[in-house]
């Protein structure tokens, strides 16, 4: 396993929208934590986290161009495969705070096995924290409605996924693995109900209010599961696994989330006034353009007037009369 030991320079702290993944997992990190964190990429969320909470970040990538990059940011930095059973042997005399799994179970093909790897690197209060995407999202729903599904570059359907969760699979996984779920979040994509109703119509489904609010349940809006977990108490006792303790979690109502409604509000509000402003202006220029539309109306009306009256056209005579005398006159000086 190669290890490098990489100094952390100094950065703008970099903020993000709290429906983020990387921002909601950052807010649950303790401050100075020690951290583990599994497929570190190029080293975003590291970067955060040492921003944020001041933590000592601990990376292990499998990219090694991209752990390359999040040598920068990371105190320590792996390369390893994850569904390799050997792959955190360097790290088993370590304990960390938190370990964090940021859209890395969806890449793996054995991701009950690396959660239960997992379980000597805690300590009583540690935590897991993972995000996952959901493929029971309102999109893929649509989707498979009108029979299509096709992978994509990035996204729910990306093509370097090995698994797909909704959420009552990944609890089963959570479970499996003998872990219980301390707390559920979601970062969250609604769509709007003429998308939902367009592709209703392919299919012959009327979008009543009743289907469309099926449509903007928490469980479909979702866009990514956040979840924190960590082992039973009584596991760190000796004790056989208690079903009871896995809690049976559900998601909040999208319209708790007042802070993400909030900033998605406030910035709506300033475009509107932004636009309201312009709407404002173009008015303006109209009423204007419309008032020099008619003062060249009345000049012109007023001019074609004047061209009827006897006095222009006796004007228009007299001027080519004395047009004519004086070509007259100079052919006589030649």
């Amino acid at each position: 396993m190669n290890q490098t030991v990489a100094a952390y320079p100094p950065a703008n702290s970099t903020s993000l929208d709290n429906n983020h993944s990387h921002s909601k997992i950052v807010q649950l990190i303790p401050r100075y934590a020690q951290v583990l964190e599994l497929g570190c990429s190029t080293g975003a969320m590291s970067r955060l986290m040492k921003e944020q909470c001041e933590a000592q970040v601990f990376g292990v990538e499998k990219d090694p161009q991209a752990a390359w990059q999040a040598q920068r940011y990371c105190d320590y930095i792996f390369t390893e495969d994850l569904d390799d059973p050997k792959s955190l042997d360097a790290l088993q005399f370590e304990k960390f705070d938190v370990i964090t799994l940021v859209d890395v179970l969806e890449h793996l093909r054995y991701p009950q096995q690396l959660l239960e790897r997992l379980k000597p690197f805690m300590m009583d209060e540690s935590v897991i924290l993972l995000s996952v995407p959901n493929v029971a999202h309102t999109s893929v729903r649509l989707e498979l409605l009108t029979g299509d599904f096709r992978y994509e570059e990035a996204g729910i359907l990306d093509a370097t996924h090995l698994k797909f969760f909704t959420l009552n699979s990944l609890k089963a996984l959570i479970e499996r693995s003998g872990f219980m779920i301390n707390e559920i979040d979601y970062t969250w994509h609604d769509l709007p109900d003429s998308v939902i109703a367009r592709y209703l119509r392919q299919v012959g489904v009327e979008a009543t209010p009743r289907i469309l609010e099926y449509f903007h349940q928490p469980d479909a809006v979702a866009y990514q599961f956040i979840i924190s977990i960590s082992l039973p108490k009584h596991q760190a006792q000796g004790k056989s696994n208690d079903q009871d303790l896995f809690k049976d979690n559900h998601l909040k109502p999208i319209s708790a989330s007042w802070q993400t409604w909030g900033h998605m509000f406030a910035n709506l509000q300033q475009k509107e006034q932004v636009i309201k402003g312009l709407e404002t202006a173009i008015r303006d220029q109209q009423d204007e353009v419309t008032w020099l539309k008619a003062q060249v109306q009345l000049q012109t009306d007023e001019l074609t007037r004047v061209y009827a009256t006897r006095s222009w056209r006796l004007l228009r005579k007299l001027a080519v009369f004395f047009r004519g005398m004086s070509v007259q006159e100079g052919l006589t000086h030649s």
